[in-house]
């Protein structure tokens, strides 16, 4: 991998990211359709997890999608393994479910990033859609304390400039890292991913994700995943070919 021409390349697409200031620019409306997207990888295996939720509430289903990646895992650099399977999901729930996303929410970071480059800002650049990274770490160190109360939040500035937000969505707990990707402000980002939290410390479309991932990746391995959906009765094969894709 030549880190200094991804390097170069980071920093090229990072100008074709758009923030809006303050409270500008998108905000969620009531029928909006939130993709919440995590990975779970067993070694060159991606199990690409979506998860669907109206702003209001109601959640949709939750999907796994099966790609090979061929990028190995390299810190900083990580939005050129994972944007793509992403990508691919995506547009999976779009041509098979007839899904199409009006928010992302993506278990990574937006522009607190060395470079402006996250993957929730290649997934944003790639879709032309509001995009927001939500982390368990950072990549941008903070100085600043925080009292662990559920809202409370301190920014992340990094070379003068403010990037992300350190959020506490559940009293006494661990906070999570916000950062816009794309087409979002931080304002709402940090709004929108504190109402996405109100039970547990990471954003429900996140968490179930997460989980459903997670099973797969456990569950089920690479070989048998097509053999998956020659097996079984009609009624099986449905259930299948619903909830799982090759991607």
């Amino acid at each position: 991998m030549d880190k200094a021409r991804l390097a170069r390349l980071q920093e090229k697409l990072a100008q074709k990211v758009q923030i809006p200031p303050g409270n500008s620019g998108y905000r969620p409306q009531p029928d909006d359709v939130v993709f919440g997207l995590d990975v779970q990888y067993v070694k060159d295996k991606a199990y690409v997890a979506l998860d669907v939720q109206k702003w209001e509430g109601e959640n949709v289903g939750t999907w796994v999608g099966l790609a090979h990646v061929k990028v190995p895992y390299v810190p900083q650099f990580f939005c050129f393994r994972e944007g793509p399977p992403l990508l691919k999901m995506i547009r999976a729930a779009h041509r098979c479910l007839g899904l199409q996303p009006d928010l992302l929410v993506v278990d990574g970071h937006g522009v607190a990033h060395p470079r402006r480059f996250g993957v929730a800002c290649w997934l944003g650049v790639r879709t032309d859609v509001p995009t927001i990274g939500c982390a368990k770490e950072t990549l941008v160190r903070y100085r600043e304390e925080i009292e662990k109360k559920r809202g409370n939040y301190v920014l992340i500035e990094d070379k003068d400039e403010i990037v992300g937000a350190v959020l506490v969505t559940r009293d006494n707990t661990k906070p999570v890292f916000v950062s816009p990707g794309h087409r979002i402000s931080l304002k709402i980002a940090i709004d929108v991913i504190l109402k996405l939290s109100p039970r547990y410390r990471i954003a429900e479309p996140l968490r179930r994700a997460d989980h459903r991932a997670r099973a797969c990746a456990k569950e089920i391995t690479g070989a048998d995943a097509r053999s998956l959906f020659c097996r079984g009765g009609v009624e099986e094969r449905e259930r299948l070919l619903k909830d799982f894709f090759i991607l």
